[in-house]
């Protein structure tokens, strides 16, 4: 599996495609992930004004990032759970980061050769391709900012970086095809279908609670690791806490449940004293 990020004018969304073609694996771009978030039922309006930009006003002050972040979660983890497959932009280095052989690459060039690149593609002239640039930066680094708390440009975040100045779409692809045969990758497959099946279950279960049934549960956080899972939050009634657990019992397949979520029913956090009882029990 890849994760490709790319800079405007780079090249990097025709290296992900050539790598894809080599491979012969399924690429999840933009209008991919647009189409699954809709079919998972999240408005296209919404998904729209999340595409790897920066997000109005309003979003900065509404519950709608984090609804955004718990469905793109969802049909990234529900797409790369298939196996082989490039995941190209939407903060996939971070979704991924703790995914076992993963090959997580940026791709890069110089400004002034990203926008002659944009105005050739564009037809427009040099200021025009300067701008796109420009904004294309900005948003993405602000998308990644807004969403993952992290620094787009951040070289931790990566594997690989590709310059593309000097190196061919075509070459960047075979450097990152020939860079997939190290052991370091072949050698996890098992473990990394392991993880993203417990990745993809958790996130199932929170949308299911929160946005199916629409529980009040705050903060929900659902990790799931083979038949056991574990659930935090805050809830302001108990019988949400019990159909909480429920569900993400009977969607995580879960035999050991260790219950977390604490009951308020003023969600009072910010005055402190919040009641909690941790319960861990067998179920089946």
């Amino acid at each position: 599996m890849v994760t490709v990020s790319r800079q405007a004018g780079a090249g990097g969304d025709e290296i992900a495609r050539l790598t894809a073609d080599a491979l012969g694996w399924k690429v999840l771009d933009n209008d991919l992930v647009e189409r699954l978030l809709v079919e998972k039922g999240f408005p296209r309006a919404k998904a729209e004004t999340f595409e790897e930009k920066e997000p109005g006003l309003l979003h900065r002050f509404s519950t709608e990032k984090d609804e955004y972040l718990h469905f793109l979660k969802l049909v990234s983890y529900e797409f790369a759970r298939r196996g082989d497959c490039v995941i190209l932009g939407r903060g996939g280095q971070i979704l991924f980061a703790d995914v076992p052989g993963v090959f997580k690459v940026r791709v890069i060039a110089p400004q002034p050769y990203r926008v002659a690149r944009v105005r050739e593609a564009s037809g427009g002239d040099e200021r025009q391709a300067r701008q796109a640039v420009q904004q294309s930066d900005n948003e993405r680094a602000a998308f990644h900012r807004f969403l993952f708390h992290a620094r787009w440009d951040s070289a931790d975040l990566y594997d690989l970086v590709i310059n593309t100045l000097g190196i061919s779409p075509k070459t960047a692809a075979a450097l990152v095809v020939q860079a997939l045969t190290a052991k370091e990758f072949t050698g996890k497959k098992r473990e990394a279908s392991r993880r993203l099946e417990n990745l993809y279950l958790a996130r199932k279960a929170i949308v299911t609670v929160l946005f199916e049934q629409k529980l009040p549960i705050r903060s929900l956080d659902i990790e799931c690791d083979g038949g056991a899972i574990t659930l935090r939050g805050t809830a302001r009634d108990r019988p949400s806490i019990e159909r909480c657990e429920e569900t993400a019992v009977r969607v995580c397949r879960a035999k050991r449940v260790t219950n977390e979520i604490c009951f308020d029913p003023r969600y009072v956090e910010l005055l402190g004293g919040i009641q909690s009882s941790t319960t861990e029990r067998m179920t089946g």
